[in-house]
């Protein structure tokens, strides 16, 4: 039963949770109310791996089917990250803030013309929970118990947490899937199988905007507006305007960057290092430069500390802290912010990004470029080097791994690099290793056949979305992957915090827990953060309403983007 709330109690859940109520259709807010036709062109560095957003594990899949095929009950504004309605079109909760009743959009329709209804809502989270189907949102939906759902009627769901949690609102921002498609292969035993990069394209079934129409590996992805989408604009037209989504597959960034000079592609995502030049091209070349402000992703090194798959001596070096800190001190920042970014970067000490200053602890251990220090570190850890100059460990064996990272981000391989050429100088023998992404992420996610990644992640608006990561049993605990149990006592204690996190209503309590885990982090550098880009976008004029931002992108507002023909 519904009741009003005792005021102490509704202040937290307010200030946790916000409240939702909104009248369909949904009504996007725009600029300009635009008109039909045209196409967006963009163009990204890989092929997908998958277009199941249960499987999907890394942005060359999600960027493609999250937002634009698939969609959430509830989301984040990309300007204001503030939560907002998309296929709950309102919700409430119990005076104790662990029932959580969603109201559904009546009138959706899957791309076949099946009408969405609870029933998917329902099929989802038995695909969440199912143990056979390895995705990163049931890491952040185990709790002390899973969540108890329960369809109350065709438009209406209830779920039941195990406790009130600031987090509930980001937990069930997991994509819908359709239930008349998947159920049959689930019970067969056939999910992981599905909607793979070899299944006809138009067999991809959502609620999204647009709908996949062609897929040729190495070359492109169109997709085209879906007529019976459920936002309207302001004056009650249907959206989206623009008829074609077009995501050609670059292999690098010369080639996006040639594709847009080209006009091959019409929204572009500029470099630091080109900002200037194209600035002063904009007027001729007739496009625009945005600026969104330093980015919510992350650009780290990571080492492979699980035994399972690294052999000795390998291991025991990169499970030693005093190893990992003296690496730390050994990525020169002001050389990646200067030769990679063209001056448009910043310092990261911490895993939460720069722009999120509601959780940022701004004090946190620092790892300064000094490879003094990185000596003495690796001296106090009992290296030692040789009259070669080499460096060797307390059983002789010479300091040699493999350092890799994606082939074709040139930021990456620079940085690569540069880091390598440190660690040769401290003695080292650094392999590197430009990789395809998909057999990349394939190797961190899987344990194997890797020493060390230089690699980045999204990022968000609040921690716990990255408890896949920080977790000890998370899908993406990349340095100790496949783990159930944490492997040490600051993972255990991370563990708890993540635990304890979740659970806490008072912003400001809130806050402090993440503080000791930003400070835990710094310590002890399971990754090693380097620099928060500034990003940019380019967009040809002809493209209205576009709302660039650091979280949301060129993207996030793509419904009531139009074409002035």
């Amino acid at each position: 039963m519904k009741r009003s709330l005792s005021w102490l109690m509704a202040a937290a859940l307010v200030l946790a949770f916000g409240l939702g109520a909104l009248a369909q259709p949904y009504v996007m807010e725009a600029e300009t109310i635009g008109q039909y036709g045209g196409e967006i062109r963009i163009a990204t560095l890989g092929d997908p791996r998958t277009f199941n957003p249960y499987l999907a594990k890394e942005t060359s899949s999600t960027d493609v089917i999250i937002g634009h095929i698939f969609e959430p009950l509830i989301g984040r504004n990309g300007v204001t990250t503030a939560h907002e309605p998309r296929l709950a079109k309102a919700w409430e909760f119990s005076e104790d803030g662990t029932v959580w009743t969603f109201y559904l959009r009546e009138g959706v329709y899957w791309h076949d013309g099946v009408e969405f209804t609870a029933d998917d809502v329902i099929f989802t989270l038995d695909i969440i929970y199912d143990p056979e189907i390895p995705n990163n949102y049931r890491d952040g939906m185990l709790y002390p118990d899973p969540i108890q759902y329960r369809k109350i009627d065709r438009y209406t769901v209830e779920f039941t947490f195990p406790m009130a949690l600031a987090t509930a609102m980001d937990d069930v921002s997991f994509p819908i899937i359709p239930k008349h498609i998947l159920e049959q292969p689930w019970k067969e035993g056939r999910f992981n199988e599905m909607w793979g990069v070899d299944t006809p394209p138009w067999e991809i079934i959502g609620t999204g905007p647009f709908q996949m129409v062609e897929y040729r590996p190495s070359e492109r992805i169109v997709m085209t507006r879906n007529p019976n989408y459920w936002r309207v604009d302001a004056e009650g037209n249907p959206l989206p305007y623009i008829t074609r989504f077009v995501m050609y597959i670059a292999g690098n960034q010369d080639a996006m960057r040639l594709m847009f000079d080209n006009r091959e592609t019409n929204i572009y995502g500029v470099r630091g290092t080109e900002v200037d030049e194209m600035q002063d091209n904009a007027e001729r070349g007739g496009y625009t430069i945005y600026e969104g402000g330093p980015t919510f992703s992350t650009l780290f090194v990571v080492f492979n500390q699980n035994e399972l798959f690294v052999p000795s001596p390998k291991v025991e070096w990169f499970q030693n802290k005093l190893f990992r800190q003296a690496v730390a001190h050994a990525v020169d920042k002001q050389s990646l912010i200067d030769i990679v970014f063209g001056g448009r970067a910043v310092p990261q000490w911490s895993p939460v990004s720069a722009p999120n200053r509601q959780f940022l602890k701004e004090d946190v251990k620092t790892y300064p470029y000094d490879l003094e220090e990185s000596r003495r570190l690796l001296a106090e850890a009992g290296f030692t080097w040789g009259p070669d100059g080499r460096l060797y460990d307390w059983n002789g064996n010479h300091v040699e791994f493999t350092l890799s990272t994606n082939e074709g981000n040139l930021q990456r391989e620079t940085f690569m690099t540069l880091l390598a050429e440190d660690l040769t100088e401290l003695g080292m023998t650094v392999h590197t290793n430009p990789m395809d992404f998909n057999l990349l992420v394939n190797q961190l996610t899987s344990g194997e056949n890797w020493d060390a990644i230089i690699i980045g992640l999204t990022g968000g608006v609040d921690p716990d979305g990255g408890s896949n990561v920080w977790q000890s049993s998370g899908g993406l605990h990349m340095w100790n992957i496949g783990r159930d149990e944490p492997q040490t006592e600051w993972e255990a204690r991370v563990d708890e915090i993540f635990e304890i996190g979740r659970t806490i209503l008072d912003p400001e309590e809130r806050v402090k827990v993440y503080y000791e885990w930003q400070d835990i982090i710094a310590e002890e550098v399971p990754l090693i953060y380097a620099v928060t880009p500034l990003v940019y976008a380019a967009a040809r004029n002809e493209i209205k309403n576009i709302e660039y931002t650091a979280y949301g992108g060129s993207l996030h507002n793509i419904h009531v983007l139009w074409i002035d023909n």
